[in-house]
């Protein structure tokens, strides 16, 4: 009789996992136990430059679960690679991590694990992007030893051009190394040899692309021009598709956080202006004024939405009867979040500054751009 080999695996015919639950549901259960999680035992600093929504702890991803029998490993080992969103940091990374996350071993095992890489998210600083072969275009080289269908690009705040001085945004995918504020290239001109948007040619099977870009609410009309010219971007790939945007993913983001060392950009402080009012309409809104006063008189973030919406209503409502002519009376002013909000941004709230002081905190202003592959 031959000598069972150690390696055979045990097909579980005794457990409800692999015999009662479909293999559909089966496989959601172990998608949901290995997927990452932000660990709250290791937290971040609030003022670190890594510190955002979804990123004010470490991820963990539990592995645990592999460990368990073979024949749970020979399903899941690929899923921690390729359900998960893999993050490469290059510059201001959080501790413990390096900036060059790809730079693996090149065993037969590690490249098999980067074949099941799925999403990447990169968090760029601005200059790495632009480098060439010594930034972005280098990383794209990776990709023949990679197959993510998804790839998302972060630049921070703290990672545009000369950002602690408060420089213009300025981004150019057709230009090589810094771009100008004043000049830009327009949608017929060619790509430059070594721009951030040529180094795509060398991409093969990426299917969607988002640009994700920050800034303080102050520059909100800086990056609304990028964006402005983004949907004019596209990008060709090395597999016969190009990336051509999609307007209807533009997504609008806020959100509040401590104010960054060094940064010395102050945020937009409009003063107080004065409407006229005289009617019935105009006197009721003021008792309203009044009474929200009190919510905002220091710059608070952490008051409502209701209370939020019903103060923009009154700075409306002031507005549309100024002309009525009357008595002249003085609005508190709309706190940078609130000129978001007006404008239609979409706040998250999963950072909290309570018990920051309104100096202390800064309103970050975010757009989300999506390119989607298409066959040439």
């Amino acid at each position: 009789m031959a000598q069972r080999s150690t390696k055979e695996i045990n097909l579980q015919a005794d457990s409800p996992l692999f015999n009662y639950i479909p293999p559909e549901i089966r496989n959601n259960i172990f998608k949901f136990a290995l997927t990452a999680y932000e660990d709250p035992t290791r937290k971040y600093r609030r003022n670190a430059y890594y510190y955002r929504p979804g990123y004010t702890c470490a991820h963990k991803i539990d592995t645990n679960l592999l460990l368990t029998c073979r024949l749970v490993y020979a399903e899941t080992a690929h899923l921690p690679a390729s359900i998960n969103e893999h993050v490469s940091w290059h510059y201001r990374a959080p501790p413990g991590i390096e900036k060059r996350a790809f730079q693996i071993d090149d065993t037969p095992a590690s490249l098999l694990r980067r074949r099941e890489l799925r999403k990447i998210h990169i968090f760029a600083q601005q200059y790495w992007l632009e480098a060439g072969d010594r930034g972005f275009g280098g990383f794209t080289r990776l990709w023949t030893v990679m197959c993510p269908i998804n790839l998302k690009i972060t630049i921070r705040h703290t990672d545009w051009w000369c950002w602690e001085i408060d420089a213009p945004l300025a981004l150019d995918p057709k230009r090589a190394g810094r771009p100008s504020a004043q000049k830009h290239s327009r949608p017929c001109d060619p790509f430059e040899p070594g721009s951030w948007g040529s180094a795509f040619r060398r991409i093969r099977g990426l299917r969607c692309l988002q640009l994700e870009l920050e800034t303080v609410e102050s520059k909100k009309t800086e990056l609304d021009a990028i964006v402005g010219r983004a949907n004019e971007w596209q990008f060709p790939l090395g597999d016969d598709h190009i990336l051509i945007p999609d307007q209807s993913k533009i997504k609008r983001t806020g959100w509040i956080g401590e104010y960054i060392a060094w940064d010395t950009q102050p945020e937009a402080q409009d003063d107080s202006f004065a409407v006229d009012g005289g009617n019935t309409s105009s006197e009721a809104a003021s008792a309203n004024v009044e009474e929200l006063s009190v919510m905002v008189s220091n710059r608070n973030h952490a008051f409502g939405e209701s209370a939020e919406n019903q103060l923009l209503s009154v700075h409306s409502t002031l507005g549309e009867s100024s002309q009525t002519g009357g008595r002249r009376m003085v609005l508190p002013p709309l706190t940078a979040r609130q000129r978001l909000v007006a404008a239609g941004v979409t706040f998250d709230d999963r950072v909290s500054v309570k018990g920051l002081p309104p100096d202390k905190t800064s309103t970050y202003y975010m757009v989300t751009l999506t390119w989607r592959a298409h066959r040439l």
